[in-house]
């Protein structure tokens, strides 16, 4: 695909006709709704988000939002909902999606951009039932600090920041690094109340049956959930979440740093950067080898039923670690850290002798497969250096380090422990093929690929591969594109995964153009979208086309995609060339 740089271009956004504008006002207030320029401005690009960067670039404004409104209550979203059916304004949902995907403009037409940051309330928790009810912009800090005051807690913690929205993590795939004891959020939701996209109401779980509690997730009738759970906020917005809680057996607060917390002028300073891990829990490292015997290793450990959290982390060390780019950039240049590593996460929940039985057996295993522990005799400064992930592994406040440099697009695989090699050599014959746009592009290639998100018995391990292009070179953009896409393709090709993300969720134009997803989840998929957004106003296009849509993607695309498909020995998606090209 070419970009075609138009720099005297005035960037003029999209506006919503003044009726359309006006009945919003009604619902949220002036105060609470905002076409200003500079406001719908910062709701146009995301951080992970190759495709907002590009048409930064081109100077393509339909990236930019027509306005944003701030609901403060669900019946508010309703009635939002229910105005952009009767004017037919395509709307996203802001929060309620986890990457670029699921936050910008899908279409070219103005559109409403719906933001929660006026619904941040935890609704409840009934410590009997140990759930708690929350709102969509209630993030993973509030939900730990709640529930650990009253010996409680989520169960599990991300791999995105604690000011991570939980039902933004909802929407997509809500990965955990702490999955090996109660599974990652998708297995810790009990109920949901949705906005369909038609303004309707829908409840699930047993809050759904009049006169019962909300304490189990399901329900008369089918499991509707999943329509839901990785649908990046195309099926519905989630208005009000339950989640499960679980018992917590450390403090009610986190352990600070001996030297305390750092400012502006101290936070290159790794006195503020070195936690102990809370009371009751311990973290463990390992150094394999070489790739095999980290995968047997990850296989026992996650058949042992040890641990809360099973991780291998290879190049994201030298960003979770590292208060500067600078530190990055050095421990990758020295090959700093065990480039084929395991860590796991151990607590004490059920007495005071389970840390002292669980590392037992993490030392029985890890000799076995030729493991070596990080410790005061072997690699203390790495130990050292590691620190960090002492509280991150509960409370994740590092993450935000990846984009120091423009963290910009990630690939997932998802199957069993070896999963971690297939994906390795998909990655590596990406960069072979197209070249890096960054030094740590390489993480996955001569090393470990990020591992992590393992259900309890390990049946399941998620991989991942991240591109760190400079957003302000469109070519390198662009080449960042062309790995992922080639790293996509090779997936399908291989039949690795259940899908683009690797935890099912699908994001269009690969719906469209992989339909061995399912196969053919994209028929299925339209037929959901026929029924659940009968306008078309949902983030239109954003996890699979109609067949107008498709009669309206541009040709250059689909060649492209196709090219891709040839590539791979697959055979071309057939699409209605003339309308196509008109």
């Amino acid at each position: 695909m070419v970009l075609i740089m138009e720099q005297q271009k005035k960037v003029i956004p999209n506006r919503l006709p003044r009726d359309v504008y006006q009945a919003l006002e009604t619902i949220v207030g002036r105060d609470n709704i905002s076409e200003d320029r500079a406001i719908v401005e910062t709701y146009s690009r995301f951080g992970i988000d190759i495709p907002g960067y590009l048409k930064k670039h081109a100077r393509d404004a339909s990236n930019i939002p027509a306005c944003v409104v701030l609901p403060a209550a669900t019946e508010e979203i309703q009635a939002i909902v229910r105005v952009a059916n009767t004017y037919r304004v395509p709307f996203i949902s802001m929060t309620n999606g986890q990457l670029g995907v699921a936050c910008m403009p899908t279409t070219s037409a103005p559109t409403l951009c719906i933001h929660y940051s006026r619904m941040n309330r935890v609704i409840g928790i009934d410590e009997e039932s140990m759930t708690m009810r929350v709102q969509p912009y209630v993030d993973y800090g509030q939900v730990m600090a709640e529930a650990m005051k009253r010996g409680l807690w989520n169960g599990g913690t991300p791999l995105a920041t604690t000011l991570c929205k939980i039902a933004s993590q909802a929407a997509l795939g809500g990965l955990w690094q702490t999955s090996k004891k109660y599974g990652s959020l998708g297995k810790n939701i009990t109920g949901l109340t949705l906005v369909l996209p038609d303004g309707e109401l829908l409840q699930t779980g047993s809050y759904a049956v009049a006169g019962v509690g909300d304490f189990w997730e399901h329900a008369p009738g089918p499991d509707l959930v999943s329509l839901f759970r990785g649908s990046a906020g195309s099926s519905g917005i989630i208005a009000e979440m339950t989640i499960k809680l679980h018992p917590w057996p450390s403090d009610p607060d986190m352990p600070e740093p001996e030297a305390g917390r750092p400012c502006i002028q101290t936070y290159h300073d790794d006195r503020y950067d070195r936690p102990d891990p809370p009371k009751n829990f311990r973290l463990y490292w390992m150094e394999f080898p070489d790739m095999e015997t980290q995968i047997q290793a990850l296989r026992e450990y996650a058949h042992a039923g040890v641990g809360i959290g099973l991780n291998a982390t290879g190049i994201y060390n030298v960003y979770y670690c590292s208060a500067t780019q600078s530190q990055t950039l050095k421990w990758a240049a020295e090959n700093f850290f065990p480039a084929y590593n395991i860590y796991i996460i151990s607590g004490g929940f059920t007495s005071d002798k389970q840390l002292s039985y669980e590392e037992k057996v993490i030392r029985a295993i890890a000799e076995k497969f030729s493991g070596i522990f990080l410790s005061s005799e072997y690699k203390p400064d790495v130990l050292e250096a590691l620190r960090p992930w002492n509280l991150d592994c509960i409370r994740h406040v590092c993450g935000y380090r990846m984009s120091r440099h423009f963290y910009l697009d990630t690939w997932f695989c998802s199957g069993a422990a070896e999963v971690g090699k297939a994906a390795q050599d998909i990655w590596t014959e990406a960069i072979s093929t197209i070249g890096e746009t960054y030094v740590t592009d390489r993480g996955g290639v001569d090393n470990t690929p990020f591992m992590y998100a393992s259900d309890p018995a390990g049946r399941n391990f998620f991989t991942e591969a991240d591109v760190y292009p400079d957003g302000m070179d469109p070519l390198q953009l662009q080449k960042a594109q062309q790995l992922m896409l080639f790293s996509h393709a090779r997936t399908f090709a291989r039949k690795i995964g259940p899908g683009v993300t690797g935890f099912g969720a699908s994001v269009e134009p690969l719906t469209t153009f992989f339909p061995e997803m399912g196969p053919n989840v994209n028929l299925l998929l339209r037929k959901f979208r026929k029924v659940l957004d009968p306008n078309g106003v949902c983030a239109p296009g954003r996890t699979v086309f109609t067949e107008e849509e498709l009669t309206h993607l541009p040709l250059p695309l689909v060649e492209a995609l196709n090219g891709l498909r040839k590539m791979n020995a697959m055979e071309p998606v057939v699409i209605d060339s003339k309308k196509t090209a008109d």
